[in-house]
């Protein structure tokens, strides 16, 4: 063989070709085959030589992995889009079976797994089980180690490590070579990133420089796309904002206004709900009012109506302290709050947020977002997007209370709160239509009280005054719910009887109204006996439009007055006569 030469290679068809080979002790080697016809003394034969490839494709490797690496960083839009990628590129492109990426959890402090990745053929049912469930704190399990030296490590045989815990599954089936590596943003470890094979492997130091540098690689990476996330949600916070306090600047429609911004919050926090609460009944009574809930989230809104504020002592004495209620975890809640928890747990709620809403300093409901996926604590950024809503919130009920005001003001009369002259004219318009296409009876009643000017006179208009808001009190328990009880000012009073069945039912309330005042108006030590005139008249009998029943009423009261108070008369066409010899 020492005399083979060049001259010795016969043409014809050759053959080259690499291949993995394992050897005896699981090492596996490259091999790289070439095959030639020759003439050797003299005779055909066949030149098969091999030669040991392994290190030329190991360095391939690792070249090709950080070029795989680069590009899918370069290609990706997100974290969560670039990690599987990675694990699997990795696994493949070094013929490792499992990857793992570990990221540390600020809100306890210990690694929790993000991704896995593995061969398709491996079965390893109870590790990965295993692996999304497990947390791992500094210095415990290879994970731990990573992140509490900030350098990569290698282990031979998972199987014989004492600080595994995963080893007897690991064991159990057919892992053991494994290896990590920390993802670095300068001094700052991001996380971790871990492999495992299926046979033993033994220390690969150049391996390792390389990981190192693509765990710096992908830790710049995260951080840059952690900034792109803030910067966007900074952006989508203002527009939020922006857009919220545009609705509530033309206050038309409050609540289009209030669902439209709870529907943009809950979007961009990323919650399952987000809902606004108002008290009513002097804070007594609360009422879930506006609901926004996201894709497959149960609405609960039908379900929190006329609430007694009082079954939520905690919650109550939290919110009327002015303080935000922030709940990372329901199933942590202290024990005061059981009977808050007993309701949340059982709207499936993990975690929760609520700030109390004011309006001109009067607390007068809360605003609040859910979370029904996880537990965890809440971002600055969105408490603070919920104290925006809250004070927007707030002051667009304080407005709308002012508008409430300033309107009942302009249809109620001042003293006794009853409906005035227009709001009067108004009912009576909608009444008679009412009547006229029901084809019902319906009748207006005039009254006028006996004596008043001498008790203004006498005690002063303070007590007047009292004795109007009494009366007022008095005539509205002797009519229903459906019927309007209104002053006409100085001493007069209208009333709009409908949905009359017969005349004499005027009669009856009639008859109730004056035994009202039998009962005399105590006032301090004040004393006084009144009573009142009442005049009736009756659609369509007597009139089929307002001013005329109106006028008609007054006349029959009139008449009351002449034949001694203290009565009621209904109209009737005689008294115009009687009216006009008077006058």
């Amino acid at each position: 063989m020492n005399n083979l030469t060049k001259d010795n290679i016969l043409p014809g068809i050759c053959f080259a070709g690499e291949w993995r080979h394992c050897k005896k002790d699981g090492t596996i080697v490259d091999v790289e085959i070439t095959r030639s016809p020759i003439l050797f003394s003299g005779r055909r034969a066949v030149l098969i030589l091999l030669h040991d490839i392994t290190e030329r494709k190991r360095v391939e490797r690792h070249l090709n992995l950080q070029y795989a690496i680069g590009q899918i960083l370069a290609e990706s839009d997100v974290t969560n889009e670039a990690i599987p990628k990675i694990l699997q590129t990795t696994c493949e492109s070094l013929g490792w079976d499992f990857g793992e990426i570990w990221i540390i959890d600020q809100q306890t402090n210990a690694l929790r797994c993000m991704e896995i990745w593995h061969d398709p053929s491996l079965e390893i049912p109870e590790f990965k089980a295993v692996t999304r469930q497990i947390t791992f704190s500094q210095g415990i399990g290879l994970p731990g180690r990573i992140w509490a030296c900030a350098k990569p490590v290698w282990i031979t045989d998972v199987v014989h490590d004492t600080n595994f815990p995963r080893a007897p599954i690991a064991a159990k089936e057919g892992l053991h070579g494994a290896f990590g590596f920390p993802i670095l943003s300068g001094n700052e470890i991001l996380g971790v990133i871990v492999f495992l094979n299926r046979r033993i492997q033994q220390p690969d130091e150049d391996l390792l420089k390389i990981m190192v540098a693509i765990g710096g690689q992908v830790g710049q990476f995260v951080k840059r796309k952690e900034a792109e996330k803030a910067l966007k949600r900074r952006i989508d916070f203002e527009k939020a904002v922006s857009s919220i306090s545009a609705r509530f600047a033309i206050l038309s429609d409050f609540d289009n206004a209030v669902s439209s911004s709870l529907a943009d919050a809950g979007r961009l926090v990323g919650v399952g709900r987000a809902y606004l609460f108002q008290f009513r009944e002097k804070g007594n009574i609360i009422d879930n009012t506006h609901e926004w809930c996201d894709k497959g989230v149960t609405p609960e809104i039908q379900h929190l109506q006329n609430l007694p504020t009082a079954i939520f002592p905690w919650w109550m004495n939290i919110l009327h302290t002015g303080k935000s209620i922030r709940i990372p975890d329901i199933s942590k809640m202290p024990p005061e709050a059981a009977a808050e928890k007993k309701i949340l747990e059982k709207q499936g709620i993990k975690s929760l947020l609520a700030l109390p809403v004011y309006a001109e300093k009067e607390l007068v409901g809360f605003i609040g977002f859910d979370n029904v996926v996880t537990t965890g604590e809440w971002q600055e950024e969105d408490i603070d997007l919920l104290h925006i809503m809250a004070e927007i919130v707030g002051t667009a009920i304080a407005r709308k209370q002012s508008e409430a005001v300033i309107k009942h003001m302009a249809y109620h009369d001042a003293i006794t709160n009853l409906p005035n002259r227009i709001l009067f004219q108004d009912r009576l318009q909608m009444a008679l239509h009412y009547a006229s296409r029901n084809e019902q009876i319906m009748a207006v009643v005039f009254l006028d009280l006996d004596y008043f000017k001498a008790v203004n006179d006498s005690l002063g208009h303070h007590v007047g005054d009292l004795l109007l808001r009494t009366v007022a009190e008095r005539l509205t328990c002797c009519v229903r719910e459906s019927d309007t009880v209104a002053r006409a000012g100085g001493d007069e009073f209208m009333i709009i009887l409908t949905d009359l069945v017969h005349e004499q039912d005027v009669a009856i309330i009639a008859r109730k109204i004056l035994n009202s005042f039998c009962k005399s108006f105590q006032f301090g030590k004040h004393q006084i006996s009144s009573s009142a005139s009442l005049g009736i008249s009756l659609y369509p009998h007597d009139a089929d439009n307002s001013e005329n029943l109106i006028k008609l009423a007054d006349i029959a009261m009139y008449l009351s007055k002449e034949q001694g108070k203290n009565t009621y008369r209904f109209y009737n066409p005689e008294l115009n006569t009687h009216v006009k010899q008077n006058s």
